[in-house]
């Protein structure tokens, strides 16, 4: 006869057993799952699907987001080193649509997947753009503030996503859903502009499944980018005219163009001109000249066409080739305003603007740019940021960090903690270098010292020896 003891033990055993099958098939169930089809992701053949999550991560009821997803497969069919997942900038661009970027990642690919996803309110991920805002250039302040307030009120309820859901933190949980989804433990970050601000926040979230993280065109924590930029931009411009005015064929062919650029301003600040673009016309501003400017100055390619443009609209009279040039700005998407105005390193208050901006020439532009998003930021619904908004903490994850020497927006100065968040760190100055790298013998030796650093999971012993042997742009212009 069995001790009825022994009936008691097998029957618990039973019940465990039955528990944790139950576990397993309930975590089976909902553990995400993303079904792949060929695409093309860029230039680049991949596999493209689509996770669906929650709007109001935390309450998972209500709308859903579709979240655009391609995966582009390691060259050798294994990729026994993991992933790469790339975070683009803006806050706006989308990353399956970003084919710079991407093209640029291929050689990384040997044994690594590069894993491509469009942030929640950026591209096929549930993009919003409400309507453009009329002409209010008339309004007095106060008539100014009401018309946003009003304009708010009724757009608001008839958009398509809620914008306290679209900050970086809430998207970052979003990105290590799909990390689940797609089977990856550990993944290696890559990220540029507000993109390596994006890895900071999976960073301080999501630690535990990170193997290594770049860090190109970005600053630290949270420091304000934005009320630094004007005197950011300005040391940028000042490094640029005096590397014309030293060397020799560049200073023949623009002997004052510091003293033109100036005189530039002041004419438009005491007159605006309007010029034609296409089948419409601008008025040139000194704000708005100011910031086309500041927009060449991000890539060092770029900048003997800007000197050009200078000295031809001072001596000419001829303002046209500035109509059609860009100028920097944030995407108008929902997205953008959420993460603008709930994050500490998008912080842009006029007051800050104008302490921290004292001399420049972009002063202008940037306080009429911390006016507007003050006044559609104290109107918007409050973001919702989970792990608040804090420092960065310390990590021992390896972070390697790329910054170009006259980046108007995210110079090296701007990473001048790294080390001491990052004990593992290693940041790397890329000469002359603005925001942007088009220069494909830097960006050569950043893609040797990122494979490198890479495969070792390491900052030790890279060859960064390329970057000592490359010369900054001169700036000669008319050969």
């Amino acid at each position: 006869m069995i001790n009825p003891r022994i009936h008691i033990i097998l029957a618990s055993l039973f019940l465990l057993i039955i528990l944790a099958a139950c576990t397993e098939a309930s975590a089976t169930a909902t553990k995400p799952a993303i079904q792949l089809e060929p695409c093309y992701a860029g230039p680049a053949k991949a596999e493209c699907g689509t996770l669906n999550v929650y709007e109001n991560r935390d309450a998972q009821t209500g709308r859903m987001i579709p979240l655009k997803i391609a995966v582009i497969r390691a060259r050798n069919g294994q990729p026994s080193a993991g992933a790469i997942f790339w975070l683009s900038g803006g806050p706006g661009e989308a990353a399956t649509r970003d084919d710079g970027n991407i093209q640029g990642l291929l050689p990384l690919l040997d044994e690594r997947d590069l894993v491509l996803v469009d942030q929640r309110g950026t591209g096929d991920s549930n993009m919003v753009v409400p309507p453009q805002t009329p002409d209010w250039s008339g309004l007095g302040p106060e008539e100014l503030e009401n018309a946003y307030a009003a304009w708010i009120k009724e757009v608001l309820p008839t958009l398509n996503a809620d914008p306290r859901f679209y900050t970086t933190s809430i998207a970052m949980d979003d990105l290590d859903e799909v990390r689940q989804a797609l089977g990856y433990e550990e993944i290696d970050l890559i990220g540029g502009s507000y993109g390596a601000t994006a890895a900071q926040y999976y960073l301080r979230q999501h630690e535990d499944h990170i193997r290594s993280v770049v860090l190109i065109s970005g600053s630290v924590g949270n420091l304000p980018i934005w009320e630094h930029q004007a005197a950011n931009a300005q040391q940028a411009l000042d490094a640029i005219f005096s590397r014309c005015e030293s060397n020799s064929k560049c200073n023949s062919d623009y002997p004052n163009i510091r003293s033109e650029f100036t005189a530039l301003m002041e004419r438009l600040k005491a007159e605006p001109v309007t010029i034609e673009v296409g089948d419409g016309t601008i008025t040139l501003t000194n704000e708005l000249l100011a910031a086309k400017v500041e927009d060449m100055t991000r890539d060092a390619s770029r900048v003997p066409s800007l000197l050009a443009r200078i000295h031809d609209a001072y001596a000419d009279d001829d303002w046209r080739a500035f109509g059609p040039a860009p100028y920097g700005d944030w995407s108008n998407t929902i997205m953008s305003y959420s993460i603008q105005c709930n994050e500490a390193w998008a912080a842009f208050t006029p007051e800050e603007t104008m302490r921290l901006g004292q001399g420049s020439y972009l002063l202008g532009w940037n306080l009429l740019r911390a006016y507007r998003f003050t006044l559609i930021c104290k109107y918007l619904p409050p973001g919702v940021t989970p792990e608040g908004d804090s420092q960065q903490p310390g990590s021992k994850v390896p972070v390697l960090l790329f910054n170009g020497e006259l980046d108007p927006i995210d110079p090296p100065a701007n990473i001048a903690l790294a080390r001491e968040i990052w004990p593992n760190s290693l940041a790397l100055t890329l000469p002359g270098q603005g925001h942007s790298i088009s220069d494909r013998e830097i960006w050569s030796c950043m893609l040797e010292n990122i494979s490198k650093f890479l495969d070792q999971g390491s900052v030790e012993n890279l060859p960064t020896e390329c970057l000592k042997n490359i010369h900054p742009p001169s700036y000669l212009v008319n050969p």
